[in-house]
């Protein structure tokens, strides 16, 4: 698969996550206005749904990876293609929704960035590029879910969903090559606490480089 067509599949494949979260943006409303959990527990939930609810062309096999949702299902273009959604729900308040912060387990590439101090950083994503399971390739596309919402008299309203797709690690070059020509900007986590690394996906630094790999679905109040 060459470079352009796993971009192809990287697109394909968010088009169908978007889609799923535009169809049921309506229940996320409700959802988020009216449950008593934790808004990020209430965001799994929901991806889980919608995704569920569309009903992708999904396949048997098993996948591994450490982010909330994992499936393996065909993306047709038109050929069958195995693909392994990585898919990774987020909730914030709306005053933090200009990136997306993630650990090494969710993403495939290298994050090359400088720290707030800085010094270069070049750290190795631990999520496989491409997953072999019962004779198939399944090509892994990570997909980031922001719901960000708003503190409402002791609810939460829910704004809009911020979608990304992080590139696949075989498109280093093109999105990361080096510290300084980055889509990253320091994580959150505190290195003098032990806390794993960690790093914020800029939303703007993406776009501008393919601005169909950042989406905002707008959500309305019902």
């Amino acid at each position: 698969m060459t470079l352009d067509e796993l971009e192809h599949v990287e697109r394909t494949a968010l088009e169908m996550v978007v889609q799923a979260l535009m169809d049921y943006a309506e229940q996320a409303e409700t959802i988020f206005r009216e449950e008593t959990d934790l808004p990020q527990d209430i965001a799994e939930d929901v991806t889980r749904e919608a995704v569920e609810t569309m009903g992708l062309p999904s396949l048997s096999d098993r996948l591994y990876g450490k982010v909330d949702i994992k499936k393996a299902i065909y993306v047709f273009l038109p050929v069958a293609q195995p693909v392994a959604p990585m898919l990774d729900a987020k909730a914030e308040k709306s005053d933090g929704d200009q990136t997306a912060t993630i650990q090494m387990s969710q993403t495939s590439m290298r994050v090359r960035m400088r720290t707030r101090g800085g010094a270069a950083v070049d750290e190795p994503g631990l999520l496989d590029q491409v997953i072999s399971r019962g004779g198939k390739e399944f090509q892994v596309v990570t997909v980031i879910a922001k719901y960000v919402y708003a503190e409402q008299g002791g609810s939460h309203g829910l704004e809009r969903i911020v979608v990304a797709c992080i590139p696949n690690g075989r498109l280093q070059q093109r999105y990361n090559p080096s510290a300084t020509d980055t889509i990253w900007l320091a994580g959150r986590n505190s290195p003098t606490r032990g806390e794993r690394f960690r790093a914020r996906l800029s939303y703007s630094r993406l776009r501008n480089r393919a601005a169909w790999r950042v989406r905002e679905i707008p959500v309305e109040e019902s």
